[in-house]
């Protein structure tokens, strides 16, 4: 329910553009970073670029999930630091690749509203793409290197799957969908509050129903909603969040998915517990005979940590470990195809 609550709020905080070296791992060259901004529909969005020690080998857009989550994968409103853009950011440059990582617009990630009118665009989710597409011309002029993949997070693998499907997309070489959900959202959530109930006991989803059903009308949300502890959170939302999730939800990710005709490497953690294994199976399958690789690793929760089983998904959620390398290693390796 607390994702819930982040995409209720409003936004605003600015990053000032920047140079800097980061500490590469043992026996690794030193990666250089520099902070940078987008301007979409009357928002500044950070955005921070990692440049390997030598000639790129390829170059990467990270793109995050539906949280409010700053360059590095952290979510300030909630205090907690997965940094998963981050680290992946830096096992990748350890590799080779330059990599362009973004922030989600939100409070306390580095975005900054310019134009209030023009930033009510962003209560429609295709305006994800759009600041997307201005993240990729960013990447190409400061690394113009191929392959040129774009990697979407949680929520961003659908924004990937929008911004490769388009019919201007012929610079992508590649899609990475990261722990990328396989429902549209309120279906997701659906199934997120579902699996909230005890071992055994069989939730009554009633309200919940009639309140993604007004949500997806665009009616008001019915009596009771408020009180519900499965809705509060829904009925507390402002029109700006009900509207961008009514527009998120009206995509079906296996759809869009199929639409990509480059080659798609899906990530998968065994433990991930907002966004479950059996997502993954269903993107696949709906690829058919298009090209795509589905990496799966066991140990891993949304946030590509190691993760001991049964750890509740807050707990699991709250792990600031370094993420496994095997991801960044399974990404090479796949991308090395596409050369």
């Amino acid at each position: 329910m607390r994702k819930l609550q982040q995409i209720a709020k409003a936004a605003a905080a600015a990053g000032a553009l920047s140079l800097s070296i980061i500490a590469p791992a043992a026996g690794a060259a030193p990666l250089r970073e520099q902070d940078d901004i987008v301007t979409v529909a009357g928002v500044e969005i950070a955005c921070r670029l990692t440049f390997p020690s030598g000639p790129a080998r390829g170059a990467v857009l990270l793109l995050p999930g539906s949280l409010f989550s700053d360059v590095d994968g952290n979510y300030p409103t909630m205090n907690i630091k997965p940094h998963l853009y981050a680290d992946l950011a830096a096992q990748l440059g350890e590799r080779g690749f330059a990599v362009l990582r973004m922030a989600k617009i939100g409070p306390g990630t580095g975005s900054r509203t310019v134009d209030a009118q023009a930033a009510a665009r962003h209560a429609d989710f295709t305006t994800r793409t759009e600041a997307a597409a201005a993240g990729l011309a960013l990447l190409r002029k400061a690394a113009p290197a191929r392959p040129l993949i774009v990697a979407g997070h949680s929520e961003g693998a659908l924004v990937a799957s929008l911004l490769a499907g388009a019919p201007n997309a012929t610079a992508i070489d590649g899609v990475v969908m990261l722990s990328g959900p396989a429902l549209p959202i309120l279906s997701l959530l659906r199934d997120q509050v579902a699996a909230m109930a005890p071992p055994g006991a069989s939730p009554d989803m009633t309200m919940f129903d009639r309140t993604i059903a007004a949500i997806r009308a665009g009616e008001p949300l019915p009596a009771g909603a408020q009180a519900d502890p499965q809705t509060a959170m829904l009925a507390a939302m402002p029109a700006f969040s009900l509207a961008y999730l009514r527009s998120t939800d009206r995509f079906n990710p296996v759809a869009e998915l199929a639409r990509v005709r480059q080659p798609v490497l899906i990530v998968q953690g065994g433990r991930d517990g907002s966004v479950p294994p059996a997502h993954a199976a269903r993107l696949h399958e709906g690829r058919k005979d298009l090209p795509t690789e589905l990496a799966r690793f066991p140990e891993l929760n949304h946030y590509y940590k190691v993760t001991p089983p049964d750890m509740p998904p807050m707990q699991s959620m709250a792990l600031d470990t370094t993420n496994d390398p095997a991801v960044a290693e399974h990404i090479d390796r796949w991308a090395s195809g596409l050369r």
